[in-house]
């Protein structure tokens, strides 16, 4: 069949198959990426949920700024695969400063959710020596200066990174049990355990009303140092 010379010219143009194939290494990188912050988001949330009791945390900036990578790389991700190209230019880094404030606040939030459950696995893991404690008031400390613990509480003392060190106060067929806690600046933080309320409670060293409730809880009891070992 004879072909007129002009039949080639008047084919449809192949579709254009090159724009996604391009995408194909950013798409890679930005998993990666993606992958990277989420890990690192994952590792920082386990340490803050097993970590000794805290008042804000160093670790609260590695949050922070890994919700913020993992904020960024899903929008990059999601642009790519809808809108079939990469997100350049200023609209990039736009997008990169709009996940900053978004990743502050998610980080946040995790944060408040972790140092909530420090807490309450602090407090499970003591319950039961606490529970001694109770059913047995101390009106002295203990001769060496040490409290024996199980192996269960001895480990999540070590794992936990604990401060071990106290002070006993006690008298008036009560006492109050005070431990150090960690927080994010050099003052540091204090647990105490009441054992009229029977309650845990932590407050930052630079929160005066706080403080000056728990030295007048304290002020009339003797005192004494001690070690959980």
């Amino acid at each position: 069949m004879e072909m007129t010379p002009g039949a080639d010219s008047a084919r449809p143009a192949p579709p254009d198959v090159a724009a996604p194939t391009s995408l194909v290494w950013p798409q890679r990188l930005s998993v990666a990426w993606l992958l990277t912050w989420s890990g690192l988001a994952l590792w920082t949330a386990h340490g803050l949920a097993t970590s000794w009791p805290y008042e804000l945390h160093p670790l609260l900036l590695v949050l922070v700024v890994a919700m913020s990578g993992v904020m960024f790389r899903a929008g990059d991700l999601l642009f790519m695969r809808r809108r079939r190209r990469r997100l350049a230019g200023w609209w990039r880094a736009g997008a990169r400063l709009a996940a900053v404030p978004v990743g502050v606040a998610a980080g946040c939030f995790l944060f408040s959710e972790l140092d909530a459950l420090s807490m309450t696995r602090f407090e499970g893991e003591t319950a039961n020596w606490v529970h001694q404690l109770d059913t047995g008031t101390p009106v002295s400390c203990p001769a060496d200066g040490r409290y024996p613990v199980d192996a269960a509480l001895n480990a999540y003392l070590h794992a936990s990174g604990a401060i071990r060190q106290g002070t006993l106060h006690h008298g008036d067929g009560r006492f109050v049990l005070e431990l150090k806690g960690r927080s994010i600046d050099i003052d540091g933080s204090t647990l105490y355990y009441d054992s009229v309320t029977r309650k845990w409670n932590r407050f930052h060293n630079d929160n005066r009303e706080r403080t000056g409730e728990f030295e007048a809880r304290i002020n009339t009891l003797a005192e004494c140092r001690v070690s959980l070992s």
